[in-house]
């Protein structure tokens, strides 16, 4: 009896002893350099290395540009671990050699509080490349809602078509959120599609005032892409609406998206109203479809994409010496899938 009492005395200070002990492989992340604009995201492995469950006091604090994912639990049994997934947005870091802290706070007496942290060196980005924060903040939707054999013979450059009776249905795979400007050939019938779109709740569906007649009699045919058939004029008489905007809007903020990838992999998947080229077509495309000077209190913005930027940027450095207004997505449509998922993108399905 004697020696059971004494046995247990001997495993007292064995269970009082017993406390999670937090653990990481890698507490610093070194991400080499990057371009400003670009998203870095590393997984750091938690561990519970102790004999105790570990607890999760609090959420994680970060220092400013980095975020972190929500915990996948709050507490890790004694050889558990989980993911803390950390991510990094460049933008306005540009010149600087950085260290973004990520503090995690737990029940381990010894380390309370553990820091990981990102590092490295992120190099200013060049005029042509831009984060894509830039062209989510400009990007529309533009409609045309004619039937598919007169988008065919002319429409504005970077357009879809979606015809009146299908818009309903088909607007359903684009966010409520988006601006959306729609066309006509007078703008009546572009005018009862805005109406209609805002009723069903995309509040910043408009149409453009007058059509492409009111387009064609102001601007020419400035982005104007016609068919086989060549140039021609659009006939008509010029409509309004309640929900209808000056034709001025549109070509104050046109933006024209050069997918520079192979047709196969841009007919997969692509941003909506993207034009599909080879760099190498790029020059004479410019030639024919581009002018060389704009109309008073217009802007084109022509933003080029690929998969990494690769091909992308160059492609838009090329245009910005031919004098026009461009920019690549750095780290192509793999970083615009970081920060939106698949928000705008389409198939050609």
């Amino acid at each position: 009896m004697r020696s059971i009492a004494l046995a247990f005395l001997l495993v007292l200070p064995a269970i009082a002893l017993a406390s999670p002990r937090i653990a990481v492989d890698n507490a610093v992340y070194d991400f080499g350099e990057i371009k400003e604009g670009m998203i870095v995201e590393h997984a750091f492995v938690i561990r519970n290395e102790g004999d105790a469950p570990l607890v999760f006091t609090r959420k994680p604090y970060t220092t400013c540009g980095c975020t972190v994912a929500a915990l996948p639990k709050e507490v890790l049994q004694p050889g558990e671990s989980l993911e803390l997934v950390a991510t990094f947005d460049s933008s306005g870091f540009g010149g600087r050699h950085v260290r973004k802290e990520i503090r995690v706070y737990t029940n381990d007496p010894q380390t309370p509080v553990m820091v990981l942290a990102l590092v490295g060196y992120v190099r200013p980005a060049e005029p042509h490349e831009r984060s894509a924060w830039y062209l989510k903040y400009n990007l529309y939707l533009l409609v045309d809602v004619r039937p598919p054999e007169e988008f065919a013979k002319a429409h504005l450059l970077g357009a879809i078509n979606i015809p009146f009776h299908q818009l309903a249905e088909k607007i359903k795979q684009f966010p409520s959120t988006v601006l959306i400007y729609l066309y006509d050939n007078s703008g009546e019938t572009a005018s009862q599609a805005a109406s209609m779109l805002v009723q069903m709740g995309y509040r910043f569906a408009r149409s453009i005032n007058g059509g492409l007649v009111a387009w064609q009699s102001r601007y020419g045919n400035l982005f104007i892409e016609f068919g086989e058939e060549g140039p021609f004029s659009f006939r008509g008489e010029p409509r309004g609406g309640s929900y209808a905007v000056d034709p001025q809007q549109l070509l104050s903020r046109y933006v024209l998206i050069i997918d520079v990838r192979p047709p196969e992999t841009f007919a997969a998947e692509h941003l909506v109203g993207a034009l599909n080229l080879d760099p190498g077509e790029v020059p004479r495309w410019i030639v024919d479809h581009l002018p060389r000077s704009l109309p008073q209190g217009a802007r084109l913005t022509i933003w080029c994409v690929d998969d990494d930027g690769t091909k992308s940027c160059p492609t838009a450095k090329y245009i910005r010496s031919q004098g026009y207004e461009a920019a690549c997505i750095l780290g192509g449509l793999a970083q615009w899938k970081r920060r939106y998922g698949t928000f705008m993108l389409v198939s050609s399905g």
